[in-house]
């Protein structure tokens, strides 16, 4: 796997997505009556898929109304759903909603979101995704923003290969990375930063976002992990 230095001199974290202007409150208001009203028409006989992803999508319209509390009560449902039938992308996106509810256990959400997002082949843009939550919450002298960054570029060039639009933006994502966080700016340097750092060793690099991840859990999980592995081991 290879890591290029990539940087097209722009911030991808300071740019503007042109999507950052909320929707009003009167549209935001008549999606959530369309998306409860779906839910109060859920039987015994509906999908499950169908009721998280109409949980998720209240949870969602309620993080954009700042109505954190609702936003996790309708998330953490949903994550209890997804977990029980093992719907794991789904979990992990209901993990991202209570992340962005910033409830008082919002990093703990994140911790469940990173380890799930890795340790199954979800969409590899929701992966990202999480990982690039976990960049933008560590300070940028921290190692943990070079290790989160480098995981991300590690996943889209496994599950994407190295041509892919997602990998070409994790290559970007960990340039601005390595910039903020030892001035690195060029190939050279970028090389040097990761030899020092081991970012060229996915064995020290995972380990250390393991321990990242274990920090942001702090004991409170929601999940058994060694059955998930064990299941996970005999079916390989």
């Amino acid at each position: 796997m290879g890591f290029k230095y990539l940087n097209k001199g722009e911030d991808i974290f300071d740019g503007d997505d042109g999507e950052d202007v909320y929707a009003n409150e009167e549209q935001l208001t008549a999606r959530l009556h369309y998306f409860e009203g779906q839910l109060a028409e859920m039987n015994e006989g509906t999908l499950v898929e169908e009721r998280i992803k109409a949980l998720l999508e209240i949870g969602r319209i309620q993080v954009e109304r700042y109505k954190g509390a609702d936003a996790w009560e309708k998330a953490f449902t949903a994550f209890s759903l997804a977990q029980e039938d093992e719907l794991w992308e789904l979990a992990v996106e209901a993990c991202d909603v209570m992340f962005l509810s910033e409830g008082p256990d919002a990093l703990v959400a994140l911790g469940h979101a990173l380890w799930l997002g890795i340790t199954f082949p979800i969409d590899p843009e929701i992966t990202v995704a999480m990982l690039q939550h976990l960049v933008e919450e560590s300070p940028e002298e921290a190692d943990t923003r070079a290790v989160a960054a480098t995981v991300a570029h590690y996943i889209t060039s496994m599950r994407c290969g190295e041509d892919d639009d997602l990998t070409f933006f994790t290559s970007q994502m960990l340039a601005s990375v390595a910039d903020k966080h030892s001035h690195v700016t060029d190939q050279s340097t970028f090389d040097l930063w990761r030899r020092t750092l081991e970012l060229d060793k996915p064995e020290v690099f995972l380990k250390k976002l393991s321990g990242a991840i274990d920090q942001l859990v702090d004991d409170k999980w929601w999940i058994d992990r060694d059955k998930i592995r064990d299941k996970l081991d005999s079916e390989a």
